[in-house]
């Protein structure tokens, strides 16, 4: 090849790469996701919450979107058959890199991605985020049964039918969708993602926060707890050695009836 031709496709090659770096802003610029409330309080009668979401998203994508929250690692108890018979705690396992959270929305369009092997965003995609330890474990199995218990605890979920659509308009269509927060889900700070797919690609992304926190006397007793443990842990014997007296009492009285 002369250099002729070399200087050629050098600029074919800087061309292409400059029109899509130029192309990159306005494909992030036509998705977006906005949250109602951003902050979620948690007071003494706190039982779960929910968030209004929306935004925008090219008019022929539809809408993934993903709830996680912070990456923690997680000890548990692995159970087996004791010579065929007893189940028993047969080892522990650890989960490394365990999102707390992880909740998905979307529309019927996409429900398979939910649970597609090949899904780069549903919980299969767990197995290449989570670290299993022993490492000779039967990684794919144990976090199938992971997510189960996670489902049942709720802080795991799906929904399907979650994200609704406005009619299409100048290339762009507006979603709306309700993620239900748990009353598990702790304090702090959460991820609130939607993915623009098209024919199963991702074509662009939009990121908000979600604040979880304490208010109140859950955050009062939280800070007791932390900041004065001697006198937290005082208080709660005191607490139950006065219920325990109160329920003797009625017990008493109501036995005392004739």
């Amino acid at each position: 090849m002369n250099k002729m031709n070399k200087k050629i496709l050098f600029h074919i090659s800087f061309l292409a790469g400059l029109l899509a770096l130029l192309a990159s802003p306005c494909l992030a610029a036509d998705v977006s996701i906005n949250l109602d409330p951003s902050v979620i309080n948690i007071s003494a009668f706190y039982n779960g919450s929910s968030v209004k979401l929306s935004g925008t998203i090219p008019a022929k994508a539809e809408a993934f979107i993903r709830l996680s929250g912070l990456k923690r690692e997680i000890h548990l108890k692995k159970k087996g058959k004791v010579a065929g018979i007893l189940w028993m705690n047969t080892g522990d396992v650890t989960f490394n890199d365990v999102p707390d959270t992880y909740i998905l929305l979307t529309s019927s369009g996409l429900k398979d991605e939910i649970d597609s092997p090949q899904s780069s965003l549903g919980f299969t995609a767990l197995e290449k985020q989570i670290d299993v330890e022993p490492a000779d474990s039967d990684k794919s199995f144990l976090i199938r049964e992971f997510v189960k218990l996670q489902k049942k605890n709720l802080v795991y979920a799906s929904d399907a039918d979650a994200v609704q659509y406005a009619t299409a308009a100048g290339g762009l269509r507006t979603f709306t969708a309700v993620a239900t927060i748990p009353p598990k889900m702790k304090p702090g700070t959460y991820t609130i993602e939607v993915f623009a797919l098209e024919n199963g690609a991702v074509t662009g992304t939009a990121t908000k926060t979600l604040t979880v926190k304490e208010t109140g006397f859950p955050k009062q007793l939280s800070n007791l707890a932390f900041n004065h443990s001697l006198l937290y842990g005082i208080m709660a014997v005191l607490v139950a050695l006065v219920a325990g007296l109160i329920t003797g009492v009625l017990f008493k009285g109501k036995g005392g009836v004739h």
